[in-house]
Order: C-alpha cells, then structure tokens, then sequence
C-alpha cells in the first residue's frame, strides 16, 4: 500500500523549510535547529501548543515513534536545504559547518505570495516558530535536542 505523507515530500520539504526561512529574523541557523522547529517543539513550552491551537483541534496526527520520523526526514531536509542553496536562498559553504545561512536573495514574486498566504495550520506553526519557541538555544540541558529527545545532545559543547 502506498501512502502519501507531505513529511517525507521533497518539494513540500523545500516549501516547509523556505518557509521557517523567511519567518525567522535570524540570519544563520544550525541545521539541527531548523531540522527541529520543522518537526516538533519541547514538551515545556506546550503552553504555546494549548495558546495557538485552543480555537481549533489539533490538525496534526499523533506520531507513536518521533525520533525514527525524526530521523528518516533527516534526508528530505538535507535534501531541500541542499536545494535552496543551489538556488541560491542558502550560502552553500556554511552547510558544510552545519549553519544555514541566509543569503538575502529575493524570493520570486508568486512563491512570496503563498509564503505570506499560509493555510490556518501553517500559521499557527509561524505563531510558534517566531514565539519564545525562536529563542531556545540549540545545545545544552535547556536547549532544543535535550528538550525535545530527537538529537543527543550529550557531548555538545556548552
């Protein structure tokens, strides 16, 4: 049986990151990071969750095995972060240190258009994305993979 799920959609994968891109105001990002705000958020910040999606039932499906999905969109998003700096949108030579960095390049006119025009749900992940959720740091005991178990973080440098 064949099942079609937008999480493992490369072109949907390349949208989803461009997306998290043009919403963020930081200029470079850790991979990993992007990697998690395009996945998850920790389970302390729910409040947030509660807050953005109290109108609305939670549109996302529940997933029994986070760190095996987690790990096997690991190559979708390599794959369209690796796109978006063919492309130009990425400066290709910080991938290589694990930062994606933004180039400033324009994005054309009509994919802008549905960037700025998300669906309900995709709203409500920007209102997470640009929340207290940006500021958590990546490494350490308070940081994104110790909080939401999908990296080890235990040997990160502090």
């Amino acid at each position: 049986m064949l099942v079609y799920h937008p999480a493992f959609d490369i072109y949907n994968c390349i949208f989803r990151m461009l997306q998290l891109l043009s919403y963020t105001k930081e200029e470079e990002i850790a991979f990993d990071k992007l990697r998690i705000w395009d996945f998850s958020f920790p389970a302390d910040l729910r409040y947030l969750k509660e807050k953005i999606f109290k109108d609305r039932n939670n549109p996302y499906e529940e997933i029994s095995n986070p760190k095996g999905i987690f790990d096997r969109m690991q190559t979708y998003q390599l794959s369209a972060i690796k796109c978006l700096a063919s492309y130009g949108f990425v400066d290709s030579k910080q991938l290589s240190k694990n930062k994606v960095k933004k180039t400033g390049k324009e994005v054309p006119k009509e994919l802008l258009l549905q960037l700025n025009n998300p669906r309900t749900e995709s709203k409500n992940i920007i209102k997470l994305v640009t929340s207290d959720f940006l500021n958590l740091p990546l490494l350490g005991k308070e940081g994104l993979k110790a909080r939401t178990g999908l990296l080890n973080f235990k040997y990160d440098k502090r």
